[in-house]
């Protein structure tokens, strides 16, 4: 969604000390799966919820949505796996960034994973030397596997985030209060 402002307001947010870029981010926050995350119906019908519920997944879908030439396949395996989740990745000359995520059908940790493996398609985008990392003493590298494989504190950081966040109980006046913030600062800056 692109969302429009005229100069007039975001001069008046600016004089009220309001930064008008945080408004406009908050209210293009990503509530549902962008066009280069590719899910079944079913799939995707599961990971909105979420979506709603986890600032860490809204961020991970912002930025993979803002990445042009990330593509990124999620799917449910029944496969059997020597990871929890898995994550394959392929970097074209172009620039094309493939990812395509594996979560196992019955797991009963499917937020968790989820952010995890999103996490490592974000590590792609940003291009981090997972190598290099993994040579550094208390680097974000736990594990570098002889096929190329790794496993990063960030990734384990940002799947116990998205759980911690989906787990939290959620107190109704607060999501009143919030979607009535919201609805103002929309209308405030024109979005429908």
């Amino acid at each position: 969604m692109i969302v429009f402002a005229s100069p007039a307001l975001i001069l008046s947010l600016c004089a009220m000390g309001l930064d008008p870029v945080a408004l406009t981010a908050r209210a293009s926050a990503c509530y549902h799966l962008p066009a280069n995350i590719h899910a079944s119906d079913a799939l995707t019908g599961a990971i909105v919820p979420l979506l709603a519920r986890s600032q860490t997944l809204r961020a991970q879908c912002t930025k993979i949505a803002a990445s042009g030439r990330t593509q990124i396949t999620l799917t449910l395996t029944t496969a059997r796996m020597t990871a929890r989740a898995r994550s394959t990745a392929r970097r074209y000359a172009t620039g094309l960034l493939i990812v395509d995520i594996e979560i196992p059908v019955a797991s009963q940790d499917f937020a968790e994973l989820l952010a995890h493996e999103l996490e490592h398609a974000t590590e792609f985008i940003d291009r981090l030397n997972f190598k290099a990392l993994a040579r550094v003493h208390g680097g974000q590298v736990v594990e570098l596997g002889a096929d190329g494989s790794f496993e990063s504190q960030r990734a384990q950081n940002a799947g116990r985030a998205a759980a911690a966040e989906i787990e939290a109980p959620v107190d109704p006046a607060v999501v009143a209060a919030g979607r009535g913030l919201m609805r103002a600062a929309w209308a405030t800056l024109g979005v429908r």
